[in-house]
């Protein structure tokens, strides 16, 4: 199930109220990371839902050679299956590398935020530069999948192309 990312509070609205204080900074920075962790998410599921609809049609495509078609349709129905499989995962990579990005620069801002303001140190779960560095580490491997999965989508989309043309004259 895919959720829509619920908006961000507008950047207007809380400068506009006058000096924003550092705790009002602080929740919209924290709103715009939540936000921006919705869309990553959001769009690595569409790329897996994808990429396991395609996974079956190509399965089903590689069993279904029939006498009416002829085996050389098993040449050219997976091997689309695969290209499109490959430009789904090749189109895919971009936008969840930009969602980090943004992310990282949200994150950024709340740290200087942290550094600026001490006393909001208590509104963190990092309360030295220690555990700020071991969080960030956590995090980055925690996002080495949503990072990855486009690379080995596109490996085994590669490899699924092959497959059929080897079987047939191998």
């Amino acid at each position: 199930m895919v959720m829509a990312a619920s908006p961000s509070p507008n950047v207007e609205d809380v400068i506009t109220q006058g000096n924003p204080t550092d705790n009002e900074l602080l929740a919209f920075y924290r709103s715009e990371i939540r936000f921006e962790s919705e869309v990553v998410n959001g769009r690595l599921q569409a790329l897996l839902g994808s990429q396991s609809f395609l996974v079956i049609a190509y399965a089903t495509a590689m069993t279904g050679s029939t006498t009416r078609w002829g085996d050389r349709m098993v040449l050219l129905v997976p091997p689309l299956f695969s290209l499109l499989g490959f430009m789904l995962a090749l189109m895919a990579l971009p936008g969840i590398r930009a969602g980090y990005a943004a992310i990282g620069k949200w994150e950024e801002k709340q740290r200087a935020l942290h550094h600026r303001y001490p006393h909001l140190i208590e509104f963190t779960l990092a309360a030295s530069d220690d555990e700020t560095r071991d969080m960030m580490r956590r995090g980055q491997r925690g996002a080495l999948f949503a990072h990855q999965a486009p690379f080995v989508f596109l490996i085994a989309w590669t490899v699924f192309c092959l497959i059929p043309f080897y079987l047939y004259w191998g």
